[in-house]
């Protein structure tokens, strides 16, 4: 029986670590002051869960001068509202800024999105998510 309540002890203690670390993570954080523009073509587009838990369109953006894996863009249903589609094959410019994700991987952060002629503001002047 006490063995029992060890292994039970023992496992409640391994989720509260990993509740506590996952609260604890900080979300990638943009910076103003250190915003980029970076140009080229889309390879790939997918929804995967943010920082926050909500859909986010992520892309994966290639060009001359940049090989960016990991774009957060905005949350998905955002862009939807907003009838702004992503898809593989278009020529992106974005301004954004590079952080880091809790994991330790490169994100690029948009900030403004420009496909064509249509440019478009996913965060205020601040910074701060407008979705």
């Amino acid at each position: 029986m006490k063995t029992i309540r060890r292994i039970v002890a023992i496992i409640a203690a391994a989720l509260a670590a990993a509740l506590l670390a996952t609260w604890a993570a900080e979300p990638p954080q943009y910076k103003v002051r250190e915003e980029v523009t970076v140009t080229g073509k889309v390879t790939g587009v997918s929804t995967v869960p943010d920082w926050m838990g909500r859909d986010g369109l992520n892309i994966a953006l290639q060009g001359a001068d940049v090989s960016a894996p990991h774009v957060d863009v905005a949350t998905a249903s955002f862009m939807r509202l907003l009838e702004f589609p992503i898809a593989v094959g278009d020529d992106l410019d974005l301004t954004g800024c590079w952080s880091t994700t809790t994991e330790g991987q490169a994100v690029f952060l948009v900030h403004t999105l420009k496909k064509q002629r249509v440019t478009l503001n996913v965060r205020d002047a601040g910074g701060a998510p407008l979705w």
